[in-house]
């Protein structure tokens, strides 16, 4: 008997020494909680990570609620995994969840971790963007306000479209009344390619009280199709303009405007025919459209935040019910002129790149009047000339003329207008055309006009031409 007991207290003395010296068994015990959890929102799920607890679990449980666990509690299931990170997916765009993470093992399961919060967002970018500026940064002088810097109110002030609140004052902040806006609107449809109709009575009886000039303005862009009125016999003029109404009136300018150089345009409908202004694109980053008042109104949203012309391109929120300001109206009103026939006057010349080391550009040549109307018929010639570090060597002759090393970019000789040079059609644009840039190479590109034969001289006709350069 005392036998039969010493080898059971000996089996047992070495099953406890080999259990200990298992790697991987040790001491059961349930595992500790995961901490430092963290959660990275991205487009439809949430990157979760954290770190190992004591006690290894064989897995982790992890959940989620869109109102912090008080009544709804969902379990992502992602199979089993020791992994310290988890992706959950299947989530909704622009909704705030609560994560949390327990640990677990043949033992037991760990209290939950503290909880983290993200909320995923589409992650789109605008398809449709215009390939050049109606106002470009070389040519639009700042606009002297001191109250803002933005190169979109400098850009609506340069063509008239506002004169600012006071000489020297833009308001940027303030909200924009219906009766402002129909000013600002029909200054704006001139320079985009379009024409401005009479301004006949439209039945509004609410705008007797306004001046001649913001009834005429009210009543044109009644004709033009820009507005509806608040109901088919008022406009509401002294209400505030909507960011909903904001995008409205400037979709419905669009289908009316000229589409310029490198402008997006659609078919008005079908697969042929006629063609507008817009995207046809659906994808767009905003949780809130909902909250518009009309389908209109979140088609419009998601046409103009394709051809990047809402202010907001990034964000998840448009806020179509928030009040637009001066700065947004502005900054809305610039991005659109960019689709449009709106260019600086003169022969104005741009790229589709300013940096461009090895590829190749897209190069437009435009032409207009002091007004902004376009010019045809106008020869342009255009020549470009590359940087060169040899000392004393100039790019024009002492006398103005084009002698040193120049490359040509039309048919005909170089620096000088013939009849073979590009010409300006009914919209004042000449075709469009493209350009190779080396690698470590830069270029000033050159366009300027002139009668049938003129030769260049730089002494004379630098004032009237248009350069840009681009680095390679």
């Amino acid at each position: 008997m005392l036998h039969t007991v010493n080898r059971l207290l000996a089996v047992v003395v070495v099953s406890a020494v080999f259990i200990a010296l298992t790697p991987g068994v040790g001491s059961a015990a349930t595992p500790g909680v995961p901490a430092d959890l963290t959660a990275t929102a991205t487009t439809n799920s949430v990157i979760l990570t954290w770190s190992l607890p004591a006690n290894i679990p064989t897995d982790y449980i992890i959940e989620y609620s869109p109102d912090q666990f008080t009544v709804q509690t969902i379990t992502f299931l992602d199979g089993t995994s020791t992994a310290l990170t988890a992706t959950v997916t299947g989530l909704t765009n622009g909704t705030q969840y609560w994560f949390r993470v327990k640990a677990m093992n043949g033992d037991g399961t760990s209290a939950a971790s503290t909880t983290a919060a993200a909320a995923p967002y589409s992650n789109h970018t605008p398809n449709d963007l215009a390939m050049f500026d109606a106002c470009p940064a070389s040519v639009i002088a700042s606009a002297g306000f001191t109250d803002t810097t933005s190169v979109d109110v400098a850009c609506i002030k340069h063509y008239g479209i506002t004169t600012g609140t006071t000489a020297t004052t833009f308001s940027p902040i303030e909200s924009v009344t219906r009766w402002q806006m129909a000013l600002f609107l029909t200054r704006m449809v001139v320079p985009a390619g379009a024409t401005l109709p009479s301004g006949v009575d439209q039945g509004f009886t609410d705008i007797s009280g306004k001046s001649a000039e913001i009834q005429t303005a009210i009543n044109q862009i009644k004709q033009l199709g820009i507005t509806v009125g608040k109901t088919a016999t008022t406009f509401a003029p002294d209400d505030n303009v909507s960011r909903e109404e904001m995008v409205l009136f400037i979709a419905r300018l669009l289908k009316a405007s000229t589409t310029g150089p490198g402008g997006n345009e659609e078919f008005v409908s079908g697969l042929s025919g006629a063609k507008e202004i817009k995207s046809i694109d659906t994808d767009h980053n905003f949780s809130d459209l909902s909250l518009a008042y009309l389908v209109d109104g979140q088609n419009a949203i998601i046409n103009l935040w394709n051809l990047g012309i809402t202010e907001v391109s990034t964000a998840t929120l448009f806020q179509p019910r928030v009040n637009i300001s001066r700065l947004n109206m502005a900054q809305m009103m610039a991005r659109a002129l960019d689709h449009t026939n709106a260019r600086p006057a003169g022969v104005s010349l741009q790229s589709s790149e300013y940096l461009a080391a090895g590829t190749v550009v897209t190069i437009s040549v435009t032409h207009r009047t002091e007004g902004f109307l376009p010019i045809s018929g106008t020869l342009i010639d255009t020549f470009r000339y590359q940087y060169n570090s040899t000392a004393g060597y100039s790019r024009f002759s002492g006398d103005g003329s084009c002698a040193q090393v120049q490359v040509t970019e039309a048919a005909g000789t170089l620096c000088v207008i013939d009849a073979v040079d590009r010409v300006t059609d009914v919209n004042g644009n000449a075709s469009t055309f493209v350009s190779a840039v080396g690698v470590a190479s830069i270029w000033d590109h050159y366009a300027w006009t002139g009668a049938v034969g003129t030769t260049y001289d730089n002494d004379i006709h630098a004032s009237g031409m248009s350069k840009i350069t681009i680095n390679g």
